[in-house]
């Protein structure tokens, strides 16, 4: 697995229809770039209504960063997908607790590796997103993944596939989320990390800290603005 650019670069330069190929991979390149574009806009699009009757994902309070990668790779490679996504996430969240990244990354790695191995589509795209907490707040994880089949003979021989991943990092609103709400898809995707029962346990009491912390602010701040009110103004 590695870059489409990488791809291009290692080309037989004794292959036939050599132009031809390092087209089709310039075009395919490209593509996916638009892809991964696209999805990170559609992504923070569609955020904008998390929460709301229209949408009852979990809401979040602002977009704080995304990532974008392009692979091209072949269907031995599709194993080692977690690789490069792992370290994306361990960039990408480093305030979260190390068996928290490493479970987030093994359950997206899965989802990947029944995507981009099992898919028979010519081209197809999934999109998936988790929360976990990162320091003193809660964030949501949203990846958006896209795979299209390489139908050229001679570069089937290097790469069956090229993908494009995105993820959008953002910060839960917790004004618009019960706790019950947020527990029960939290202690399901915890599950499903196949983490330890201490490890569960204390990302849960992680998390409910959190919760509780953010709005017991929100009650100081709310009795710091009733104070004000009542305080005459001098003169």
């Amino acid at each position: 697995m590695g870059s489409i650019s990488g791809v291009i670069k290692d080309l037989d330069p004794s292959m036939q229809q050599l132009e031809e190929a390092k087209e089709a991979l310039e075009a395919l390149e490209a593509l996916a770039q638009t892809k991964a574009q696209y999805f990170q806009m559609d992504i923070e699009k569609s955020l904008i209504t998390a929460g709301s009757y229209q949408d009852r994902k979990v809401p979040i309070e602002a977009v704080l960063d995304s990532v974008i990668q392009t692979h091209a790779f072949s269907s031995t490679q599709v194993k080692n997908i977690g690789t490069p996504i792992a370290h994306a996430l361990k960039s990408f969240c480093r305030g979260s607790a190390d068996e928290i990244i490493d479970g987030v990354a093994n359950l997206v790695t899965d989802l990947l590796k029944d995507f981009l191995g099992e898919s028979e589509a010519a081209e197809d795209t999934m999109h998936r997103y988790v929360v976990l907490t990162e320091e003193y707040s809660i964030i949501r994880l949203d990846l958006r993944a896209w795979q299209r089949s390489i139908e050229a003979s001679g570069i089937r021989k290097m790469a069956q596939k090229v993908s494009a991943f995105v993820m959008v990092k953002s910060a839960v609103d917790l004004r618009k989320i019960g706790f019950n709400t947020f527990l029960y898809l939290y202690r399901g995707q915890l599950n499903a990390m196949h983490l330890e029962p201490t490890d569960i346990e204390r990302a849960l009491d992680r998390a409910a800290q959190v919760y509780s912390k953010f709005h017991q602010e929100v009650i100081r701040l709310q009795g710091d603005g009733q104070r004000a009110e009542l305080t005459p103004t001098p003169g």
